[in-house]
């Protein structure tokens, strides 16, 4: 499939996980969502401004105004100096991510044996994402769960409706999808359940006029990565965190 480009493949992940508050800074997107999530608490920077000091300023301005730090996420889609920039005052990179894509034809699988789809989280379904990468109490779950419904999306589990082994969320975008929230109970893990939901996420996806498919994941997530391969999803891009000392 020819592959996108950064910028693109940056408003789709914008897309696939809305922030609660947005605001246009040029070219950039400012977002917040209560600190939950650094990619809905960070400034997506795909994309030019007229004054790059400048608008950095303004972005460290509008968080504090939040009481929020401010995050960066910084692609081959932001402006080539901006690196140089964060790190003379103080920012550092983390949690350094690949983008990956692929043809939903070649993820689906017509075996969707076990696996239930439905158009909206119920809480059985966030209790169990939640269990696994949560981080917080009910308040920071309330506002996870307002992000997760922020717009339209598919999601699957596995295993007891009522307590679920694993569960997986695809972001609907037009002709494309992307695979969130990706998250299989301790327990229950190394039976294949992540690659059952992916391939009924992506047969279930056709229906909606999905033809390709987006995720992240983290470069050091070697299991991951491994699983993602050999579902048929190549690189396509990456991006990072920026985020000052003692800030993330």
């Amino acid at each position: 499939m020819p592959r996108p480009d950064p910028e693109t493949l940056d408003r789709l992940a914008d897309r696939g996980w809305p922030a609660l508050e947005r605001e246009p800074l040029d070219g950039w997107t400012l977002r917040a969502a209560a600190g939950v999530t650094n990619r809905a608490n960070s400034v997506l920077t795909a994309g030019p401004v007229a004054d790059l000091a400048a608008a950095v300023d303004a972005a460290e301005r509008w968080y504090a105004a939040r009481a929020l730090p401010p995050v960066f996420q910084v692609s081959p889609a932001s402006p080539p100096d901006l690196r140089a920039l964060l790190a003379e005052r103080g920012y550092r990179e983390h949690s350094p991510t690949d983008v990956l894509v692929a043809e939903r034809q070649e993820v689906s699988s017509v075996d969707a044996h076990g696996i239930r789809i439905d158009d909206a989280p119920g809480e059985a379904w966030l209790d169990t994402w939640w269990s696994v990468d949560g981080r917080g109490g009910e308040a920071e779950r309330a506002v996870a769960a307002r992000i997760l419904t922020g717009g339209p999306a598919l999601y699957a589990s596995a295993g007891d409706p009522t307590a679920p082994d694993a569960v997986a969320r695809l972001a609907l975008a037009g002709e494309w999808g992307g695979l969130y929230a990706v998250a299989t109970r301790p327990e229950a893990r190394r039976r294949g359940l992540a690659r059952a939901l992916a391939e009924a996420l992506a047969s279930a996806a056709a229906e909606h006029g999905v033809r390709r498919l987006w995720l992240q994941v983290l470069a050091d997530n070697a299991a991951a990565q491994a699983l993602y391969a050999s579902l048929g999803f190549r690189p396509a891009s990456t991006y990072a965190y920026w985020s000052a000392p003692g800030m993330r």
